[in-house]
């Protein structure tokens, strides 16, 4: 069966330049001594095929949790940048990469180049509109495609774009809105649109789109999106809107009389009613066209299934790539080492199978190795799907010698085997893989919509409402159902449901600055920094758990937190520009 795989294969090399308006032609830059243009791309659906294809590879690939190399920080970023942000996991070396430098320093406007260092390669984000808006303007061109098959494409390439936008609103607030190619004799110094406006332009650009998308593509076309995911990108960014951070009548810092820019100036519940009919959509939809929260009643496999597995009936929409460099370089914790492993924060978050909280040593507590065992096989499915425990082999890869610990250990080279193993390797998004490269990252998963109701009817205080969705998840994860109705406590259930459900799955950076977080300084982004440490058996560093003495909690760093962390910096060469008002505190 054919699939679609609109994200190329990691040797790709991907044209951009520094200024987020630039108008040379990047991605149909002719190669030496070929006639390649607009023209001759446009000529036939086949070649045609091949621009839409890069447009998914831009879109969804921008900011995406993966290890890459790009020193320009404008495709993937560095060392699992995201992920180390959001607290979910360590960094403990490499002084070079951005998760280190964020973490003990915080996001800065300018790194000495003019570019960001932050969560964002925001010049890459106006490289791919362009890019959909370039196949916009000439897929008409193509003979041998219909009317149809046009119109469909428009769609898709306008719903690309508003997930960037989107991604963009929930990093920055208001930012520049550029609807079209902008050729070099046009004023390009396009200011910040308001919050309002941001929302209100991505909320438009899915309602366009909409009619002209299919509820599901065939098999050969499958991973384009669908009318269900411009029904997500408008839930996810109504949930954004209905926050604290935004659904405010004061912004976290002042920005004098732009404060428009990073709040929209009220708090008003409304917001929220509008997230809960949002997700609502998503999820009548989905059920309507063979999605379904997977649970078979094996908590380990269902999640494993629903996180990991090509083409599964939970994910609406996916970050596709196959090649061995996304096996290596994304969970690279147990495929060559070097990212670091699970925070003792995150882990903290799981409970035991039976849904009650575990009994973790205090900091310095030598405890011994049959202690740590007993405790890691009590702990919840979802956990086991994600990390592996020290010395032991995969739970989500049972009877694979590719995922033993003895095998795993010989490929943690980089990083040491105590800075790797931390509180778990992480496993997720390989169930059951063996060796295969398919690499299949959830960017909409059915999951994230019946959280979303549930925290939005806690804060319209209709907390049954709150709980039926709640629960599904819950039952998914083995766990018992909650009962908490206290709109205080119940909101805190459900922030914990959002951290392990998306563990690593791109939320949970997000979601702590938008709730504005009581401990965002104190543990979650800024603060100590904890991990478990080892002892080992005649110094055999860990290879199976018989090499195992006891394991104690340690203070790995401190985190940075200051306030203008809540939203990113916008690159300072934009800023001096004098088109681009920087968010406060920058």
């Amino acid at each position: 069966m054919k699939i679609f795989r609109y994200i190329m294969r990691a040797t790709l090399i991907v044209v951009v330049t520094s200024s987020f308006f630039c108008c040379s032609d990047d991605f149909l830059r002719k190669p030496i001594g070929s006639d390649l243009n607009v023209d001759s791309i446009f000529s036939t659906k086949q070649k045609a095929m091949s621009a839409i294809s890069k447009a998914y590879g831009n879109s969804l690939a921008s900011g995406i949790n993966l290890s890459g190399w790009d020193n320009n920080r404008t495709w993937n970023l560095r060392g699992g940048t995201i992920g180390h942000l959001s607290g979910e996991i360590n960094s403990t070396k490499f002084s070079w990469e951005d998760s280190w430098l964020i973490q003990r320093g915080g996001m800065v406007a300018d790194d000495g180049s003019g570019l960001a260092r932050s969560d964002d390669g925001f010049g890459f984000n106006y490289a791919s509109i362009r890019h959909n808006y370039l196949v916009i303007e000439n897929i008409d061109k193509v003979p041998d495609m219909s009317d149809e098959e046009k119109r469909m494409v428009k769609a898709e390439m306008q719903l690309l774009s508003a997930y960037r936008y989107q991604e963009m609103f929930k990093r920055y607030g208001g930012v520049p809105l550029v609807k079209e190619i902008l050729s070099p004799d046009m004023d390009v110094k396009i200011p910040r649109a308001t919050l309002q406006e941001t929302l209100d332009y991505i909320l438009e650009q899915c309602d366009e789109a909409y009619p002209y998308l299919p509820d599901r593509h065939d098999a050969s076309m499958g991973g384009r999106v669908t009318k269900g995911v411009a029904l997500a990108i408008k839930a996810e960014a109504l949930l954004y809107a209905a926050r604290p951070l935004f659904n405010s009548a004061t912004p976290y810092m002042s920005l004098g009389t732009h404060n428009n820019l990073i709040c929209f100036g009220s708090a008003n519940k409304q917001r929220w009613q509008d997230a809960v009919d949002a997700s609502l959509e998503v999820i009548q939809w989905a059920l309507a066209n063979g999605y379904q929260i997977i649970n078979t009643g094996d908590p380990l496999r269902d999640y494993g299934t629903a996180v990991s597995t090509p083409g599964n009936n939970e994910v609406l929409l996916a970050y596709k790539l196959q090649d061995g460099f996304a096996r290596e370089n994304y969970s690279c914790n147990s495929q060559g080492g070097g990212c670091n492993g699970m925070s003792f924060y995150q882990l903290q978050q799981y409970l035991k199978a039976d849904g009650t909280e575990q009994q973790w040593p205090g900091i310095g507590e030598q405890r011994d190795a049959v202690d740590y065992y007993t405790r890691m096989e009590e702990m919840e499915p979802r956990y086991k799907a994600s990390a592996m425990a020290a010395g032991r082999d995969a739970w989500n890869n049972p009877g694979d010698t590719y995922w033993s610990s003895a095998n795993v250990t010989g490929r943690s080279n980089w990083d040491g085997r105590a800075g790797n193993e931390a509180c778990g390797r992480r496993v997720k998004f390989w169930y059951r893989a063996g060796t295969r490269d398919w690499f299949n990252f959830p960017l909409y998963r059915l999951a994230e919509f019946y959280l979303n109701v549930a925290e939005a009817y806690n804060e319209l205080d209709k907390p049954a409402d709150a709980l039926t969705h709640l629960n599904v998840i819950r039952r998914r994860a083995g766990l018992p159902d909650v009962t908490e109705t206290n709109k205080e406590t119940l909101r805190e259930i459900v922030q914990r449901e959002w951290a392990v459900e998306f563990y690593e799955e791109m939320h949970r950076l997000y979601d702590v600055k938008h709730w504005k977080l009581k401990d965002i300084g104190n543990g979650i982004i800024g603060g100590s920094k904890k991990a478990f440490a080892f002892t080992y058996l005649n110094g055999n560093d860990g290879w199976t758990e018989a090499d195992y003495l006891g394991y104690t909690v340690q203070e790995v760093y401190q985190g940075f937190w200051a306030q203008s962390q809540y939203l990113s910096p916008f690159p300072k060469s934009e800023v001096n520009k004098d088109y681009i008002i920087q968010n406060p505190g920058y």
